[in-house]
């Protein structure tokens, strides 16, 4: 049995600033951007000795080319210090990390392109991009604090505080939590710096958490259901180690044929009576749509039992739908049964 590993989901905070508070979260962004940008230079210039270095070697050594402190006067790189007055530790910090990110990646794919490994002949290098749409990483304490928070009891006073840039100086300023998820509330859970995202559409943290999964039971069987276009389901018992032991078709036709059928007399109707142009009275064949609805419930029973019957068949520990968020409208005839049957 396989011993479960760590993983890292994010689920999003939404925030509700103030005009004023939207107006410091732009400044800060800007201005988080501005030193990833100044930075991504200055790593890319010694890369050569900063390449080498793990993820806690590599602050101190930047550090060292571009931070002025009293023990060490004396720097390569006194720009910084000007450009970026009193820029928080821990925000510099979290820049040195995307920066050392960004130039990394960029010599892995330059050296790729450099032996060949090309997705064309005639394909362009790489570009050092440093115009990234970064966002700033916020570490507890240093750039955020969380008030009124409660992971086992969540209510509707959370709020958190973060460190911004009012255009001279950097201030604390609270803003109301208005939406959680639920990952915070599982005590195994391990939550880890969050990011805030802000700009003319979006303004919330995005908040990674190291999930430590349950240990998987052996010899338990799962029933997968994938929804389709030409069956409306296809099922397959899956054991543990991913070997298919039986595999069905769910397709009651004869149901499917009664509700197309009728749906197609609808349209017949409507050309007959508004002809070109016209409109259609309001509840015109509202009884063809409730009986339609009526067929899609009973599809939907219909294939939902069959569904149930196999897992108890096969002792199946789970019955897994594909994720159905964001399907085109064109599906919903074919997924609208197990919704209404309460199955999808």
């Amino acid at each position: 049995m396989k011993t479960p590993t760590k993983v890292i989901r994010t689920d999003k905070w939404q925030l509700n600033p103030t005009p004023g508070q939207k107006v410091l979260f732009g400044e800060t962004v800007k201005i988080y951007r501005r030193a990833c940008r100044f930075l991504v230079g200055i790593i890319y210039t010694h890369w050569a000795e900063l390449g080498t270095l793990t993820a806690d070697q590599l602050t101190p050594a930047v550090e060292k080319l571009m931070h002025e402190t009293a023990k060490r006067p004396s720097i390569k790189y006194p720009q910084f210090n000007k450009a970026f007055y009193k820029f928080p530790s821990y925000y510099r910090r979290a820049a040195f990390a995307f920066a050392a990110g960004q130039v990394s990646s960029f010599v892995t794919r330059y050296r790729e392109w450099q032996s060949g490994n090309r997705k064309r002949r005639n394909a362009s290098p790489p570009r050092l991009n440093a115009e990234t749409g970064c966002y700033p990483a916020l570490y507890k304490g240093q750039c955020y604090k969380l008030h009124d928070f409660d992971s086992a009891k969540p209510t509707l006073r959370e709020q958190v505080e973060i460190k911004v840039f009012d255009g001279s100086d950097w201030i604390w300023t609270v803003v109301k939590i208005t939406g959680l998820r639920e990952r915070h509330q599982v005590a195994t859970n391990k939550m880890m710096s969050p990011s805030l995202i802000f700009n003319e559409r979006y303004c919330h943290l995005s908040v990674p958490f190291a999930c430590k999964p349950e240990k998987r039971k052996p010899e338990a069987n799962v029933t997968a259901v994938d929804l389709g276009i030409n069956t409306t389901a296809t099922i397959a018992v899956v054991t543990d180690d991913g070997t298919v032991i039986h595999r069905d078709f769910i397709h009651p036709g004869r149901d499917i044929d009664r509700r197309d059928k009728r749906l197609k007399s609808v349209s017949v109707r409507a050309s007959k009576t508004m002809g070109k142009g016209g409109k259609l009275h309001k509840g015109f064949c509202s009884k063809t749509y409730q009986k339609c609805q009526r067929i899609n419930h009973q599809i939907g029973q219909v294939v939902s039992k069959r569904i149930v019957e196999i897992a108890l068949e096969f002792n199946s520990e789970a019955i897994v739908f594909e994720n159905l968020k964001g399907w085109f409208e064109v599906t919903v005839r074919i997924v609208e049964p197990l919704q209404l049957a309460g199955y999808a």
